[in-house]
């Protein structure tokens, strides 16, 4: 395909040309050029600066000739003019004669190409040329105004979030924040930029919160809730949904953390936790009242039972459940008649099947409650023991839950060292002895081995 051929097929709409030249004649040749390439060419011509100015400022081009040989006006004019009111349209150069230097000059004005008089026949080339090269930087200029108002949304979205967003690199230092999060820490929109996020760690918080840290520099997405410093110095309670920032070659170079104040939510639940306690407070002392002899059994066992769970290494959350768990174990007693719960004398067989419906009748209680913890299976569980000699259920090994285990060996040690009607108080020896008889047996090894090391540790009953 030659390159008339070519310009035919790729000029499929008319072409604006404004032609800068004061002579018609050599206007007329450079349009005459144009078409026998195959384009349809609209052309207007104008010789003097006014003239210039009008036709740019009421029309659009899609490309101007420029005569360097203008008389009575300098073609540099011309051009500035022409990029000042058209930046978008390419100029082309045409010169009856030119120098290399005066050449490279317009074209460091800003001229997109020049050709010399005698030789229009380059002129389809040079127009398709600076053409291709206006629609590409057309192309680009809108890709960049494209990603720069994209950039102004995310902006703004960042700004006027409801979250507290942090950026910080792979050394934990923190390299952005929005105005949310100063807000909600007290601090100015500089404050913390340079600083390790581990500045904002409270104390009592900082081995929880390192573990999520360290998870999150080798690649892995973190959510926790914690608390985070304030700038005077109190701690502000947080989610924090955390992702790591990987570069180009999939190393983790940093991460993006979305914060949200749940100070009111932690607020909350602490008030329902203490309603909650009162109630379980309530419940035990509805069951000690119908049987003064076991007052204080519920309090005595929790006691025990955090201490043994914090031994075996269970965490905060979990101890704060099992005490809750332990202090109303016995809340199934109270379908117990009163009078066989204070015997003094031995029970029928038939008396302690009732006293074995205990474990039941709580579960049956406390199982529509929501605690966000097993509560009612593991009360349910308390009496099982390892061989499956227990009740209710007859439950053996793994299908008794840990906590349960806990709490047996808790309640029998307690039960032991207690008086009782039918009996004096064995004391903590005799109690003792009888879990590490049955280790393995009827009691889970790891908890027996766990209570032992709490007594030798100097652990006593409270009051």
């Amino acid at each position: 395909m030659d390159e008339a051929s070519r310009d035919t097929e790729e000029s499929s709409s008319p072409l604006r040309l404004l032609c800068v030249e004061d002579s018609p004649a050599d206007a007329e040749l450079e349009a005459a050029s144009l078409e026998r390439a195959g384009y349809d060419v609209r052309m207007e011509r104008v010789d003097c600066e006014a003239d210039l100015k009008t036709a740019l400022d009421s029309r659009d081009y899609d490309v101007i000739f420029l005569d360097h040989g203008l008389p009575g006006w300098d073609s540099r004019v011309a051009l500035r003019i022409a990029l000042e009111a058209a930046p978008q349209t390419p100029v082309v150069c045409v010169a009856g004669t030119i120098g290399e230097e005066t050449a490279v000059e317009m074209l460091r004005l800003g001229a997109s190409d020049y050709v010399l008089k005698d030789r229009t026949a380059r002129l389809p080339a040079a127009v398709r040329g600076v053409l291709a090269g206006a629609a590409s930087r057309r192309a680009r200029d809108e890709a960049q105004n494209a990603l720069r108002a994209s950039e102004e949304r995310y902006r703004r979205i960042v700004e006027t979030a409801a979250e507290g967003i942090l950026v910080t690199g792979a050394d934990l230092t923190i390299t952005y924040y929005n105005q949310r999060l100063a807000e909600m820490l007290g601090y100015g929109v500089v404050d913390l930029l340079g600083r390790s996020v581990r500045g904002l760690l409270m104390s009592e918080d900082g081995a929880f919160v390192e573990e999520e840290l360290a998870r999150q520099t080798l690649g892995e997405s973190v959510s926790l809730q914690s608390r985070l410093r304030r700038a005077d110095g109190s701690g502000l309670w947080v989610s924090v949904a955390s992702r790591p920032e990987l570069d180009d070659d999939g190393q983790v170079a940093g991460s993006l953390a979305m914060i949200s104040d749940i100070s009111d939510q932690k607020a909350a639940e602490e008030q329902l936790k203490q309603a909650l306690a009162g109630t379980v407070a309530a419940m035990g002392s509805l069951v000690e009242s119908r049987d003064p002899y076991t007052a204080g059994h519920e309090r005595r066992s929790a006691a025990l039972v955090v201490e043994i769970a914090g031994e075996l290494g269970l965490d905060d959350e979990a101890l704060a459940a099992l005490d809750l768990t332990a202090r109303m174990h016995d809340i199934g007693q109270i379908a117990v008649p009163a009078e066989i719960l204070t015997r003094p004398g031995p029970l029928s067989p038939a008396e302690f099947s009732l006293i074995k419906l205990h474990p039941q009748v709580a579960f049956d209680i406390l199982a529509p409650i929501d605690f966000g913890y097993p509560t009612a299976e593991i009360i349910l569980q308390h009496h099982e023991r390892l061989d499956g000699s227990g009740y209710p259920n007859g439950l053996k090994g793994d299908e008794i839950r840990l906590e349960a285990r806990v709490l047996a060996v808790a309640d029998v040690v307690e039960a032991m060292s207690s008086h009782r009607p039918y009996r004096a108080a064995l004391g903590i020896e005799a109690a003792l002895d009888e879990v590490r008889a049955n280790a393995g047996r009827l009691y889970d090894l790891d908890v027996a081995a766990a209570c032992e090391r709490v007594f030798a540790a100097g652990f006593t009953f409270p009051d």
